[in-house]
């Protein structure tokens, strides 16, 4: 299956989800029903790389290296159907993360949306001198213990996180549902 991206060119559905579209995407092109967000008891699989489809291990996270992550319901069955379910996992120094953002982390992971809020491009650069997740299509910055707050525009809003909790065996599952509407827009 292919999709146009935001700037009409068309790209298979696998390049959309993990975001490397080419270009930033002003109009999400696989906006799937909410009922395709991570939800509550979800487990969390590497979306990329070597470890790609396998749980993440929380304390295999290391400090400032962002993670992208897919949710998996408790049937198996991953949820890719959505752009707006991708979702970044960082791990921060505990001092880094606020009153209101520590219910929502697990052994110091955040998870947040990895869709930014200014034109749906990916999140998943990191900022050492801000302590920031980083936006590489225009720059926005969003600080992942401060609740996602936005650190450096042209994005306005904050990225939303997703309530994070560790399973027996020390993986990451989801917690909730995200705390806002991932993705760009009010």
């Amino acid at each position: 299956m292919s999709v146009k991206n935001g700037c009409g060119v068309r790209i298979d559905r696998r390049t959309a989800l993990l975001g490397i579209a080419g270009c930033c995407l002003a109009s999400p092109v696989l906006a799937g029903p909410e009922e395709e967000l991570p939800e509550k008891g979800d487990s969390l699989v590497y979306a990329d790389g070597d470890l790609e489809g396998k749980p993440i291990v929380l304390a295999a996270l290391k400090e400032a290296e962002p993670v992208l992550a897919t949710a998996v319901d408790p049937s198996g069955v991953q949820r890719t159907e959505s752009r707006f379910a991708k979702i970044v996992l960082v791990r921060v120094p505990e001092a880094d993360i606020d009153e209101d953002t520590k219910p929502h982390t697990a052994d110091n992971v955040i998870a947040l949306s990895a869709i930014c809020t200014h034109q749906g491009c990916t999140v998943n650069g990191w900022d050492p001198a801000n302590k920031a997740l980083l936006c590489f299509c225009h720059g926005s910055e969003f600080v992942p213990g401060e609740g996602g707050r936005v650190a450096k525009g042209p994005a306005r809003k904050r990225i939303p996180m997703l309530p994070l909790a560790k399973n027996d065996k020390g993986e990451a599952q989801v917690a909730g549902s995200f705390l806002g509407k991932p993705g760009p827009g009010a």
